[in-house]
């Protein structure tokens, strides 16, 4: 970026940027460089600034700082105002990609929001843009936007290490946090069943601090073939049985009393589910029902006419205005 300057020999360098800082005429963002025997310093005052530190006023182009910036910050006045003020403040970073939420009218401004994304966030190498979710295998419909050409990565939690493609399977690394949460509540010997387990996140926490089973259930194949991959790479106290099918498949060979905890991470329909893991819950036994709700006590509310009986509630992630994923944390009374 260009921009009005001193220039100031090196070996008073540190005194003049302390002096310029401290009477607040540095330009922030750019970062000073070295011309021959000179610092040329960016500044907002270039005559002020010359006297106060006995420099010479100059105009050069500089390298931009990304130190503490948003990738918004980045892009402010490279595009339209309209277009800039509807791109969303945030960005999800599954290893090392990075996934936004883009609307088809962003899409011809793709390249720049990759990398100013790359720009930020060092680590990334790949940029997608999501258009929203498709199908019961819960697939993000995705745009590459800039980066490499490819969709497979492995993100890290807590030391776990999850083989994810993005393209072919769901996974929210905002859910962190409750995948580490709902491992430390289970108890070695425990019987698990994650009824929509996805690249099995829940699965591979429990099965890294428990010597637990835990059946891993997903309808996507694709998500249970990740899953496959981070077994390998893990070293597991526990065992993961992955089961690719339907989760009312897998409960109708279950058998009844089996199971000691269930994990119902499907917020739209999970409550749906909960006749069918009654029976095959023991007497005392958990169910984490995850539920999209608008408060609380609808959450709860619509646990507890299934049958369960809810003994906490917490909101886990935003999901829309108003709206939010709420996991109800229930056991099976007898």
């Amino acid at each position: 970026m260009r921009s009005t300057c001193v220039g100031v020999e090196l070996r008073g360098a540190n005194e003049a940027l302390r002096k310029l800082k401290e009477e607040g005429l540095l330009r922030k963002g750019l970062i000073p460089r070295r011309v021959g025997g000179r610092l040329l310093i960016p500044v907002e005052d270039p005559a002020r600034a010359a006297e106060l530190v006995g420099g010479e006023v100059c105009e050069d182009d500089f390298e931009v700082s990304e130190r503490g910036k948003t990738y918004k910050d980045l892009l402010k006045g490279a595009l339209p105002d309209e277009v800039h003020a509807s791109l969303p403040r945030s960005y999800d970073v599954v290893g090392d990609i990075a996934i936004i939420r883009l609307g088809e009218e962003h899409l011809p401004f793709g390249k720049a929001v990759a990398e100013a994304i790359m720009r930020v966030v060092k680590n990334v190498r790949v940029v997608y843009a999501s258009l929203g979710v498709e199908g019961e295998w819960r697939v993000p419909r995705l745009v590459h936007l800039g980066g490499e050409r490819r969709s497979e990565t492995v993100h890290r939690e807590y030391g776990v290490r999850i083989f994810v493609d993005v393209a072919r399977a769901y996974f929210n690394p905002g859910l962190g946090e409750e995948h580490r949460r709902v491992a430390g509540l289970v108890r070695d010997g425990e019987v698990v069943a994650d009824l929509f387990a996805g690249v099995g996140p829940f699965a591979l926490h429990i099965a890294r601090l428990r010597r637990a089973l835990v059946f891993a259930v997903d309808i996507n194949p694709w998500a249970i073939s990740c899953l496959l991959r981070s077994l390998t790479m893990n070293r597991l106290v526990g065992r993961v049985a992955a089961v690719s099918g339907d989760a009312r498949d897998f409960l109708s060979v279950v058998g009844d009393g089996v199971l000691d905890r269930v994990i119902m991470n499907l917020p739209h329909h999970a409550t749906e589910f909960v006749p069918g893991v009654l029976p095959k819950l023991r007497c005392g036994g958990w169910a984490h029902v995850y539920v999209v709700a608008t408060s609380p006590e609808e959450a709860v509310s619509a646990v507890s006419r299934r049958g369960l009986e809810p003994v906490g509630v917490r909101d886990v992630i935003d999901y829309a205005p108003r709206k939010w994923v709420f996991v109800v944390d229930s056991r099976k009374v007898c």
